[in-house]
């Protein structure tokens, strides 16, 4: 429950405070401090590792200089440490305990301990597992083992817990203290530059640790002191009550619907200010252990979308300042939003205080049935002007959008607010998806026909064709995603889609790629590199070398024709299946260009996206597009399926392969078709079959029709998909035949179906990882030796995959100069 105060100072009025201080929080940055501390640990260990070589001789330049040192510091080493041991916590356990913080100091001493522990746990892992590089790197000389001070790492678990350095000038003092000791022990040989290092960490990770789990006192601006820094920055307030907490309506009236939504939207916590002049204002304080939150948060919006460029605002200040910028730089373009009328700091603590939007509420607040075509439309006025003066909002939704309190007004009132993510001088790409965010608003609210009329209405049919492909769920804020899923309108942002290429038949409203990348293409390039190294875990470089050295030259040319080959093949059955006549030359060159986005997409979504794109920018329907895509995926399955059976029955009894006995391979196939059919008479799994199967049947059966009208489409599509199938396992055994091994083609067309499969199953870009896995586990359980296996593996991705990648990048450059893609 919010704590209710009244302050009474000399010469002013008495001050109703309602507030809710947090005496403790747990920091943001606390948590990067913690991130940085295990990469740098991790950057100590690797240096010691690889570079070993440079830290003894940086040690050993340090030492050659102690003789003159020893003439300047007369009392040995060993007391001046001792002493630095005893000197540092005593500065700080006065200084807690003059403040009256005993409960700091115990934190602090708890995380010293700690220090210690993970000193003790290192050093023990170390000299178990540590390699001799390792240990030579972490043992000065004269010493016959590991040399880690554990008092070091409790010192730094000490003052890390004790506080901020920049907080109070006995920690700053106790810090350079350290360093000063630890410089001259390495001066004198007693620990080496990486083991002071390891040890400092240590210690930081330990208090660092400590100190988020428990909380730290918090430096914000509170009650009376958020008072003073109100009265520093020219107003004089009569009541001040916080927003961003549960209240009593009936207690609190200066709290209405406007003030609720406003303390969502905002970056810091909301107050509603009513000064002595019986001004009502609202004040929005910005803290700083919260600033590294929004400024990672904003970081990572900028660098994930493009087109999005990131603000320099590292610091509070900064983004306060920023925040006011923006907001003033709407007002006087004309949008109506809350006049910035003044700002100031206090403690850790950014004041901005505004004008407060009179008798408003969301649109959140608002039954769908009262909103009209005028509310609407005044949404989209407001929004065209802050674009026409270059300023995008970036976080648009029925929260930030206020309106008058009787929407059934002819010229209703509208309010845009909440400019923390604004631009001024912005770019086009933000201003589309300012325009993508009111339209994803606005149709679950009204429904797609109704926010895509107002939309041509107020801005034009070009401004809302542009923003089409950008109307995807990653550019809207969480409450209109929200809003979307709950809509009582199915599938709104295809919907509204379909709305604005039946008013403009001739727009292009397939989805853009506008992301760099996500959590999930993280994801997958960390599982393509752990697959890498688990397959080249037991790889060995001389090995490679020599059979590299070894190998066929003119097979590895054979195989990178082979490699090329493939993309004639995509290109004849595109071409055949394609609705509209298509320049071969373009087709090739599309095909071509996939082998570039394929560094960055699983396998086989790069070429059924280039070619979508192909289709459409042609003005293919986008239905029909999808199905022209979809039907030459299928008829690659089908390829592929057929031609090993062909294969099987050619080979006959030849290939390694083939050993396997027949009736073993009869027995499996049944018993895989009758547990198939066995989950098909369960009603979920069949529904959830037909689920995944029907869409995809429904898509290309129409397309297969038509193009079984016209049996020589057919056969140059098969015959097509058949090319590219040869033209990957030609690449394949050329990979082989390099070394001088030769297996049967049954074998070698197996090996690639599976790894093909696999890769497709991955999402890794490209297959990374499992098409080597897959291909390497196969060759050697083949009985290919392991290390040919590895090479051939590798020419093959080599042949198949890298080398094409620069050939994509000169054919995408060259199809987006000519508008292609």
């Amino acid at each position: 429950m919010a704590a209710e105060v009244d302050e009474t100072r000399e010469h002013a009025l008495p001050v109703r405070i309602v507030d809710e201080p947090e005496t403790r929080v747990r920091r943001f940055t606390d948590v990067i401090g913690m991130l940085a501390t295990v990469v740098g640990i991790a950057a100590v260990l690797l240096v010691g590792e690889f570079l070993i070589g440079t830290t003894e001789g940086l040690t050993q330049d340090i030492s050659s200089i102690s003789p003159f040192l020893q003439q300047l510091l007369v009392a040995p080493v060993n007391l001046f440490t001792a002493i630095l041991a005893i000197v540092i916590p005593g500065i700080m356990i006065i200084d807690l305990l003059v403040r009256r913080e005993p409960r700091r100091l115990v934190e602090s001493l708890a995380a010293g301990v700690i220090g210690v522990i993970l000193t003790l746990v290192a050093a023990l892992a170390l000299l178990n597992l540590a390699t001799e590089e390792l240990t030579a790197s972490l043992t000065p000389r004269g010493f016959d083992q590991i040399q880690l001070p554990a008092y070091v790492a409790a010192i730094s678990g000490l003052l890390t817990a004790a506080g901020r350095r920049s907080a109070r000038r006995s920690l700053g003092m106790s810090w350079n203290i350290m360093w000063l000791g630890l410089a001259i022990a390495v001066i004198f040989g007693v620990v080496t530059i990486p083991a002071v290092l390891l040890t400092v960490l240590l210690g930081r990770l330990g208090g660092l640790a400590l100190r988020y789990w428990l909380g730290s006192t918090a430096d914000r601006a509170y009650g009376d002191t958020l008072v003073e820094g109100l009265r520093r920055a020219g107003f004089q307030p009569l009541s001040l009550i916080r927003a961003d907490v549960e209240h009593d309506e009936d207690e609190y009236p200066e709290l209405d619907a406007a003030t609720d939504a406003l303390a969502r939207t905002r970056q810091g916590r909301v107050y509603a200010l009513t000064t002595v002049e019986h001004h009502r204002l609202l004040v929005v304080a910005m803290d700083g252990d919260q600033q590294a939150a929004g400024f990672v948060s904003k970081l990572w919006s900028s660098l994930r979308l493009r087109g999005i460029d990131t603000r320099a605002d590292v610091s509070l200040r900064q983004t306060a300042e920023a925040t006011a910028l923006v907001s003033h730089a709407a007002r006087v373009a004309g949008v109506r939003t809350g006049r910035v009328l003044g700002m100031g700091q206090i403690r850790d603590t950014m004041l901005l205080v505004y004008q407060r939007p009179p008798a408003t509420m969301p649109l959140s607040a608002l039954d769908p049935a009262e909103i009209s075509d005028t509310l609407l439309d005044a949404i989209w006025t407001e929004v065209g002007r802050a674009h026409g003066a270059g300023i995008s909002h970036r976080h648009l939704d029925a929260d930030t959008v206020l309106v008058g309190t009787d929407a059934s007004e002819d010229e209703p009132t509208v309010w845009l607010t909440s400019w923390e993510l604004g631009e001024a001088a912005t770019s086009v790409i933000a201003q589309r998806i300012d325009v993508a965010q009111v339209l994803a608003m606005s149709a679950a609210l009204v429904g797609p026909d109704r926010a895509v009329d107002s939309a041509f209405r107020s801005l034009g049919a070009e401004h809302v064709e542009q923003a089409a492909p950008v109307l995807q769920t990653v550019v809207l804020p969480p409450i209109t995603r929200a809003a979307v899923k709950a809509s009582p309108y199915d599938k709104v942002l295809e919907a509204v889609r379909e709305e604005i290429l039946e008013r403009s038949p001739d727009a292009e409203v397939a989805s853009v790629n506008i992301t760099r990348f996500g959590w999930r293409a993280i994801m997958t390039i960390a599982l393509g590199l752990i697959a890498a190294v688990v397959i080249l875990a037991g790889f060995q470089t001389e090995k490679f070398i020599e059979a590299v050295q070894q190998a066929n030259p003119g097979w590895m040319v054979a195989g990178f024709g082979w490699a090329l080959l493939t993309f004639v093949g995509a290109a004849l059955a595109l071409a055949a299946f394609s609705p509209v006549h298509l320049p071969f030359s373009r087709v090739l060159l599309t095909q071509v260009a996939a082998a570039y986005v394929s560094v960055a997409v699983p396998a086989g979504v790069g070429p059924a996206a280039l070619n979508l794109r192909l289709l459409t920018k042609r003005k293919v329907a986008t239905p029909l597009a999808v199905a022209t895509v979809a039907l030459v995926q299928v008829s690659a399955v089908v390829v592929t399926v057929l031609g090993l059976l062909a294969l099987t029955l050619a080979s006959g009894s030849k290939g390694a392969l083939s050993a396997l006995p027949s009736t073993a391979v009869v027995v499996a196939l049944a018993a895989v078709v009758l547990v198939i059919g066995a989950a098909l008479l369960v009603p979920w799994v069949r529904t959830w079959a037909l689920q995944r199967v029907m869409p995809m049947l429904r898509q290309t059966w129409p397309r297969l029709t038509q193009v079984l009208g016209q049996p020589w489409r057919l056969a140059l599509g098969l015959a097509g998909n058949l090319l590219l199938t040869i033209g990957f396992v030609g690449a394949f055994q050329s990979s082989l035949l390099a070394f001088g091994y030769e297996m049967a083609i049954i074998d070698s067309a197996v090996l690639f179906f599976v790894s093909n499969a696999v890769g497709a199953a991955v999402p890794t870009p490209g297959g990374l990882g499992a098409v080597e896995i897959a291909l390497t586990t196969g060759l050697t359980g083949a009985g290919v030796p392991y290390p040919i296996a590895v090479s051939a593996t590798l020419v093959y991705r080599l042949l198949t995959y890298w080398l094409r990648i620069p050939l994509g990048y000169v054919a995408m450059k060259y199809l987006e100069r000519t508008g292609e893609l």
